[in-house]
């Protein structure tokens, strides 16, 4: 591997890196990321449980029939699963929002990286001119 690396050009030793190698390693790093912040917030747990008691909250309705328990018991349970919904919805949203971001961030990353060279050369040009007109 040495030998083949000292008989070619750097130039197209670092090409092949910037384009190939390192642009690979960007998307790994990225999908890495991706997929820690799914389950960094449990998102797919989250939506499995969506209607589910807040904690596993649920009360007893007790042995025989009593209606004022019954009914207190019902509607403990209920705003027990409309504080787990609550809570499990905007733990997914913030979730989902930070995936955007992370969707949005990796793209920009990936443009920046492919023009970096051209506009490193376009920066020493206009450099250059600006040098040569002063």
């Amino acid at each position: 591997m040495w030998q083949v690396v000292k008989k070619q050009n750097i130039f197209f030793l670092w090409a092949f890196w910037h384009y190939n190698t390192a642009l690979r390693e960007i998307f790994r790093g990225w999908k890495d990321v991706f997929r820690f912040n799914i389950y960094y917030f449990s998102l797919p747990f989250l939506l499995k449980t969506f209607f589910s008691p807040w904690r596993r909250y649920k009360f007893s309705y007790g042995r025989g029939f009593n209606f004022n328990k019954f009914i207190e018991t019902f509607f403990l349970n209920v705003f027990s699963r409309f504080v787990g919904l609550f809570i499990r919805f905007f733990v997914i949203l913030a979730g989902v929002i930070l995936q955007i971001f992370i969707i949005i961030f990796g793209i920009s990353l990936f443009i920046f990286w492919i023009v970096l060279p051209i506009a490193t050369l376009f920066g020493i040009y206009i450099s250059l001119k600006w040098l040569i007109l002063i």
